[in-house]
């Protein structure tokens, strides 16, 4: 064997077992919430020694930031996919939006997570800046359609981008919490409703 085909193997393997280091994180979480989600309980859930999980993360806070950034980037590309098949761009935002719901439905231990770590204090730049960037990315999954959608540009897009994702988290922590459907309403149609005060393009 090559010590090229060595190195790539080696790469594939790392690659291997830090995916799997992932997937387990992901179940400690889906089962217990956020606070379960040390470094013993991955490492038994992954069948690795807690010193073979430092091998690939630096402590829990690197862990969950990086479990974060997964869920982060799989809801993108969902709210991605579903806008590329609508018929407009008006169309296309209210996808992204319906899409952001469904992804999220479910889905509560990651939603406290990701808010636990947007509200920590003194995280790490670089992981600061991997979970900004993924934010990010998914604000600009519903920036693209509604500034089509509305021809709304620079601080006034700003804002209803902001606008927007604060309503759908917010929906989503009321409706999981089940308190919209106690005061009779869906998030659903509450998003709807915000939709259709946009501004027209």
């Amino acid at each position: 064997m090559t010590a090229a085909a060595a190195e790539k193997r080696r790469s594939a393997l790392r690659d291997h077992k830090r995916k799997a280091i992932l997937a387990a994180a992901r179940r400690v979480c889906d089962a217990g919430g956020p606070e379960a989600l040390t470094i013993r309980a991955v490492a038994a859930q992954a069948g690795y020694a807690a010193g073979a999980v430092y091998s690939y993360f630096g402590g829990i806070d690197e862990l969950a930031i990086a479990l974060t950034a997964e869920e982060l980037g799989h809801l993108a590309r969902r709210m991605r996919e579903a806008a590329e098949r609508a018929s407009g761009p008006a169309e296309a935002l209210a996808a992204a939006a319906r899409e952001a719901l469904k992804a999220t439905a479910g889905n509560a231990p990651h939603v406290r997570l990701a808010g636990r770590l947007m509200s920590a204090e003194n995280l790490p730049v670089d992981l600061d800046r991997a979970v900004t960037g993924r934010v990010i990315s998914v604000l600009e999954t519903l920036g693209g359609p509604l500034r089509a959608a509305t021809g709304l540009e620079g601080e006034a897009a700003h804002r209803e981008i902001l606008s927007l994702a604060a309503l759908l988290i917010g929906l989503r922590v009321l409706d999981a919490s089940g308190r919209l459907g106690a005061l009779g309403f869906t998030a659903e149609s509450l998003l709807a409703h915000r939709l259709a005060a946009l501004p027209e393009a």
